[in-house]
């Protein structure tokens, strides 16, 4: 059974053998019962092969602890993201039983169901990540302290701008009201001449 899926964790039971497809036995041994998991499993091997592997791990972890994965931070979130996408045909996938007429669902779950495992998972790996950032609160601290220092360096300097555009915009009137103020002077300099 262990060879087939060993449920001691999840990343053990990825690396059972998801190749095996039946076993041999001669009718000496008809008085052997088979365990119903390993049927179970083996009929799985056989039916859903590229699947094997994703199904039997949620067939035997209801849990999925994403606590590993929280050294990688917010990096492995999509690749979370996109395991249980894959991992969505397991609630669709059937396997026949003894009878050949007959089947069942490999994962026996709704939809609903299997979508609240992976946001139960997903919520539990988004809130682990928040420890790890405030771990490194002082680097976070010192680039907020440097974009306001840089926000307010750029004030500064669009104000500055703002006060030489004014400056500009003075100079240019009092050198028409000076202009204006010697043709003036011209013209009263004419008159006494």
């Amino acid at each position: 059974s262990k060879a087939l899926c060993d449920t001691s964790s999840v990343n053990s039971t990825y690396l059972s053998n998801h190749t095996i497809q039946e076993l041999w036995h001669c009718d000496a041994f008809d008085f052997i019962d088979i365990d119903e998991d390993i049927v179970q499993y083996l009929r799985l091997n056989k039916a859903h092969p590229q699947y094997a592997a994703r199904c039997k791990i949620l067939m035997n972890h209801a849990h999925l602890d994403m606590t590993p994965l929280l050294q990688w931070e917010l990096k492995c979130l999509p690749l979370a993201v996109g395991w249980f996408e894959r991992a969505t045909i397991c609630t669709t996938l059937s396997i026949h039983n003894s009878n050949p007429d007959t089947s069942r669902r490999i994962l026996e779950e709704s939809k609903e169901v299997f979508q609240s495992r992976i946001l139960t998972a997903l919520y539990e790996f988004v809130r682990g990540v928040p420890k790890k950032v405030l771990e490194r609160r002082d680097e976070l601290a010192l680039v907020a302290v440097y974009d306001d220092k840089i926000a307010m360096v750029e004030e500064e300097k669009k104000r500055i701008q703002e006060d030489v555009e004014s400056r500009k915009r003075k100079i240019t009137q009092l050198e028409e009201e000076n202009k204006r103020l010697r043709g003036v002077v011209e013209s009263v300099r004419n008159a006494l001449d």
